[in-house]
C-alpha cells in the first residue's frame, strides 16, 4: 500500500484547525476514502466543534477530557443517510488505525441534503453552531 505523504498544512482547509499531525493524516486518508466510496453522492464534509474553532487542547491525554474530532458528512438526498453512516464507519476506523490513532476519537454524523435544509429552515441551534464554526473539508457550505 502506498504511503500518504505528510500533508502541507499551510495550504489546506485544515491549517487553522486544532489537530495533531496524526489526526490531520487520519482526516486526509478518510476524505480520500469517502470520495472513493460515495463519489458524486458525497456533497460535503465539515469539521466542526472545538477542533474547527481551534480551541481543543492538543496536549490533553486524559480520555475523559480529550476533545473528539467532529465530522459532518452530507450526502445527496437520494441516499439513505442512516445506511451511509453504517457504510462509512469502517472507513473512519480503518483511517485511524492506519495512522496509529484510536477510532474512538472520530465522531461522524451523516445527514442528507434535504434533512440539512429542514434543520436550517427551523433554525436548529445545533446547525447554527455548526454553520458558524465549520471548516469545509470537501464540497461546499451548502448554503
Amino acid at each position: 500500500m502506498a504511503q500518504l505523504e505528510p500533508p502541507d498544512r499551510s495550504s489546506d482547509a485544515l491549517a487553522s484547525a486544532a489537530l495533531t499531525e496524526r489526526e490531520h493524516r487520519v482526516l486526509v486518508r478518510l476524505l480520500k476514502n469517502l470520495k472513493e466510496k460515495l463519489g458524486d453522492d458525497l456533497l460535503a464534509v465539515w469539521l466542526y466543534g472545538s477542533r474547527a474553532r481551534g480551541e481543543a487542547n492538543l496536549e490533553e491525554t486524559d480520555p475523559d477530557r480529550r476533545s473528539d474530532v467532529d465530522l459532518m458528512v452530507i450526502v445527496d438526498s437520494g441516499r439513505d443517510a442512516s445506511s451511509v453512516s453504517w457504510e462509512i464507519m469502517p472507513l473512519a476506523e480503518a483511517a485511524a488505525d492506519a495512522e496509529g490513532d484510536s477510532p474512538v476519537w472520530y465522531s461522524l454524523r451523516v445527514y442528507d441534503a434535504e434533512w440539512l435544509r429542514d434543520r436550517r429552515e427551523i433554525r436548529s441551534f445545533f446547525f447554527q453552531e455548526v454553520d458558524r464554526d465549520k471548516i469545509v473539508l470537501h464540497g461546499s457550505a451548502l448554503e
